[in-house]
């Protein structure tokens, strides 16, 4: 059963005051405890995090790219990395409600238009947040940049028509950035506020995993869209450009994971302490002293530290691209050498994190498949994250390059 979305509670969609004053990183730790403190039962009772997401915009935590000066923290993009795992250690659904924010912001600090630069930078660093209406159902192939939705002239404007799934986000922010077809051969980049006439949100997602991360259908039913709300244009008929963001944006995924997997660890630690008995046949009485269990936990943390340092490692060539740009463009060589980094974690950290959410359960025997406990919501978001884009095509995209220098691929999903 779905909801429609018409407006959201006062806090969650009152804008942030405007602000140039950096943030500050020390506040982050106890916004994170607040934000962890109900995560689980949110989990359980499938709740949607309004109120984590305040939490969000009040501390400011989507400028956290943006250099000091501009009222952000001046975090690199690996330092970014490392605040996504520690967010989404706190609550993973909050984590992946923001990873098409990052991206926008991204992409604005490497915009040449100083403008529009200039004005959506204000808007980052005053604590609103940015959801996006991308993908669609169809016969187009996914990553071929071919959608339904349209954008036409309108009088002194322009109106978007369309229909939009996977919208991770938008029902919880402020504006929402729209890719639509103008024309033939041309994609268009657009901004609009959620709250505009003729935009229908739903929450509609009903995913195994990652379920209230507001990744719902939106309609857009001859929504106004003034000249100065279109950000760029993409010919479909032209050369792409170099670039990193789609990286980054897939990066972002093992991210989640990896703070994902922190939690795991936690929770097998914390079985494995408070189980009384254990089977007549155990190689120890208590749960706590048996070799067996005690091994697990250590595989547990060793992948929890290995998916972490992989994602931190490709956020490393990330920066280095970020580095080199020119005009908003970064160098062809370490864009695509940020895209392999990111294909190779991804390979790495699914595989890795899939098993270690199943094995939690090895440690707590048949009581930890106690719906009270909620233990398989580790498993159901790492296979669910796992899915936005198939491993076996990276990988096997990942070989190509490597055996026959073929190029990676290029689109939304590399």
């Amino acid at each position: 059963m779905s909801s429609v979305i018409t407006s959201r509670p006062a806090a969650a969609g009152a804008a942030a005051s405007a602000s140039t004053q950096a943030v500050d990183p020390t506040d982050l730790p106890a916004v994170l405890r607040e934000i962890a403190r109900e995560a689980g039962r949110r989990e359980l009772n499938d709740e949607n995090p309004f109120e984590a997401i305040d939490l969000v915009r009040a501390a400011r935590i989507g400028a956290l790219r943006l250099p000091i000066a501009l009222g952000g923290a001046g975090y690199s993009v690996r330092e970014m990395f490392a605040a996504v795992i520690d967010l989404a250690e706190a609550d993973p659904v909050v984590a992946h409600i923001i990873r098409t924010h990052y991206w926008f912001v991204e992409e604005r600090l490497r915009s040449s238009d100083s403008d529009a630069r200039r004005h959506w930078i204000g808007e980052i660093a005053a604590g609103k947040l940015f959801g996006n209406a991308t993908s669609e159902l169809g016969a187009a192939a996914v990553g071929s940049l071919r959608y339904a939705t349209t954008l036409t002239p309108e009088g002194d404007g322009f109106v978007v028509n369309g229909t939009k799934v996977y919208c991770t986000g938008t029902m919880f922010s402020d504006y929402v950035n729209v890719w639509a077809a103008q024309g033939e051969n041309a994609l268009a980049s657009l901004i609009i506020p959620t709250t505009r006439a003729g935009i229908t949100m739903l929450d509609d997602w009903d995913g195994m995993g990652a379920r209230k991360t507001g990744s719902g259908t939106t309609r857009f039913e001859g929504v106004q869209v003034r000249a100065d709300e279109i950000l760029g244009h993409i010919r479909l008929d032209a050369e792409p450009q170099p670039t990193f963001e789609f990286a980054f944006l897939q990066l972002y995924l093992q991210a989640i994971m990896a703070g994902i997997l922190r939690n795991v660890v936690g929770d097998a630690v914390k079985l494995l302490k408070t189980r009384d008995r254990s089977f007549s046949h155990a190689p120890a009485e208590r749960p706590a002293d048996d070799p067996l269990l005690q091994q697990i936990v250590g595989e547990l943390s060793a992948s929890a530290f290995a998916a972490e340092s992989t994602v931190l490692a490709a956020a490393d060539a990330i920066d280095q691209a970020y580095a080199s740009l020119q005009n908003g463009v970064p160098d062809a060589t370490l864009a695509q050498r940020a895209s392999l980094r990111a294909a190779q974690a991804k390979v790495h950290v699914d595989a890795l994190a899939a098993r270690a959410a199943n094995q939690l359960f090895d440690v707590g025997s048949a009581s930890a498949a106690t719906r009270r406990k909620n233990l398989d919501r580790h498993w159901r978001a790492i296979r669910t994250l796992s899915l936005h884009n198939p491993t076996l095509y990276k990988a096997l995209s990942i070989g190509k390059f490597l055996v026959n220098d073929e190029p990676l691929p290029f689109n939304g999903y590399f």
